[in-house]
C-alpha cells in the first residue's frame, strides 16, 4: 500500500508538472502568434526592434527522413533518432519555461532535400515544413541549418558546399523567403581545416554561390556563416563575403571544448581568441552548437570551469547560445517527463558515465 501511495503520488507530480507545462505553452502560444522580426544592427540582434540575445536549443528528430530505404539499419533504428516522440507542447513548454528559450534550431538533411540524391524524400519536405510552421506559431524563431553528415542519412559526404547543398536550399527556402522569424543557417560545419592552405578562399567561394543563391530566390532572412574546421574557426572569414542586403548575414560558431585538448598549452581565453573572439568582438553571430557532456564536448576534469568560462564569455560578447541537443544523447535536461536541466554536480571526467551536461548553464544564460 505504501509503494501504491508513492507511485500514484509521483505520477500525480509528473502529471502536475506536465498540466503546468501546457498552459504555461499555450499562454506563450498565444503571445507569440505575431510573426516575430529578426533583425540586425552592428554587431547585434534585434527582435522586433528591442535589443535580443538569442537562447534556444538545437533539435534532432527531423535531421532525416523516418524511413530510408537504402540506409544501413542503424539509421533506421528509431532508438537512434528518438527526438519524433517526444516532438510537441510539452516540449515547446519546457524549452521556453524551463531553458529560457526562444529559438529552435532544426538539423535538415540536405541529401533529403536535394532532388538529384538517392535518398531525396519528397514527404521528408512536408514533414519538416510542418514542424517549422509549428514551432513558428508556438512563438519561436527558427533556425533552419542545412546539414551533410552520416546522421543526416547520406554517409561520406563531402563536407563543403556543393550543387546538392544548392538544390536543396531551392527545395526548401521558397517555402520561408519572406518569413523574418525563420533564420538560415546556410551549411552546418564545413569540415575543411581553417589552417590549410587556400582554405578561407574556397569557403568564401562555397558561401557566396549559397548566398546569392538564396538571395535570387527572393529570400530576406537573416542568413548565418557557419565557420571553418566543423565552424570552430570564424575569425577573418566574414569580410570575405559580401550580401546584397545590408545586415542580413551574421557567423555561427560551435566553441565545443574538447578540440581544446590539442591546443592544451594555451590559456583558454587565448585558445578562444585565436578561434573566434576577436571576430565575435566585432561582427554578428551566434553560437549555434554548444554543449559539454562526458561523452561529447568534454576537455576533462576541468570540463565544468571551462563550461562556465565560456557562457561568460560568450555573454560578454553579446555573443546568444543555442544547446545540443532537447533531443539527443547529449542531454540538455534529464529525462523528458520531468524536463530537469543537467548540470556538472555528479561529473569526474570524460565518459565516467554520469548524466551530466550544460542545460543549467543554458537555463542561466547570460547570468551565469
Amino acid at each position: 500500500m505504501r509503494f501504491m501511495q508513492r507511485h500514484w503520488k509521483r505520477r500525480n507530480r509528473t502529471y502536475g508538472l506536465l498540466a503546468c507545462l501546457m498552459i504555461i505553452f499555450l499562454l506563450h502560444a498565444w503571445a507569440g502568434c505575431a510573426a516575430q522580426d529578426v533583425t540586425i544592427a552592428g554587431k547585434s540582434f534585434y527582435l522586433d526592434g528591442k535589443l535580443w540575445l538569442p537562447k534556444g536549443v538545437n533539435v534532432a528528430a527531423l535531421v532525416r527522413p523516418k524511413f530510408i530505404p537504402s540506409a544501413p539499419k542503424w539509421m533506421n533504428d528509431e532508438s537512434n533518432n528518438p527526438g519524433r516522440e517526444w516532438w510537441g507542447p510539452a516540449e515547446f513548454a519546457a524549452i521556453k519555461s524551463v531553458l529560457g528559450g526562444s529559438v529552435i534550431r532544426f538539423q535538415i538533411s540536405q541529401a533529403a532535400l536535394d532532388p538529384h540524391s538517392s535518398i531525396y524524400d519528397r514527404a521528408y519536405l512536408t514533414e519538416l515544413t510542418g514542424a517549422i510552421k509549428q514551432a513558428r506559431a508556438a512563438g519561436f524563431v527558427v533556425i533552419c541549418s542545412m546539414s551533410w553528415g552520416d546522421s543526416a542519412g547520406l554517409q561520406n559526404m563531402a563536407g563543403m558546399p556543393d550543387d546538392g547543398t544548392t538544390r536543396a536550399w531551392q527545395s526548401l527556402a521558397p517555402g520561408f523567403v519572406h518569413d523574418p522569424g525563420v533564420m538560415f543557417e546556410l551549411f552546418n560545419e564545413p569540415k575543411l581545416d581553417w589552417n590549410k592552405a587556400g582554405s578561407h578562399q574556397i569557403w568564401a567561394r562555397d558561401m557566396q554561390a549559397l548566398i546569392d543563391e538564396v538571395r535570387s530566390l527572393g529570400a530576406t532572412n537573416i542568413l548565418l556563416l557557419d565557420g571553418l574546421g566543423y565552424a570552430q574557426w570564424t575569425n577573418d572569414l566574414f569580410p570575405l563575403v559580401h550580401d546584397r542586403l545590408p545586415n542580413r548575414m551574421a557567423m555561427a560558431v560551435h566553441p565545443y571544448l574538447d578540440p581544446m585538448r590539442n591546443e592544451a598549452h594555451l590559456d583558454p581565453q587565448e585558445y578562444w581568441r585565436r578561434h573566434f573572439s576577436l571576430s565575435a568582438a566585432q561582427v554578428p553571430m551566434i553560437a549555434t552548437e554548444w554543449n559539454a557532456t562526458p561523452n561529447g564536448g568534454c576537455a576533462g576534469p576541468n570540463t565544468p570551469e571551462l563550461s562556465l568560462a565560456l557562457m561568460r564569455l560568450l555573454a560578454s560578447l553579446h555573443v546568444g547560445v543555442l544547446g545540443w541537443s532537447i533531443d539527443t544523447s547529449a542531454k540538455l535536461v534529464k529525462d523528458h517527463t520531468g524536463y530537469q536541466p543537467t548540470d556538472y554536480s555528479s561529473f569526474k571526467d570524460c565518459k565516467d558515465g554520469s548524466d551530466s551536461g550544460g542545460g543549467s548553464l543554458l537555463a542561466k544564460f547570460p547570468n551565469d
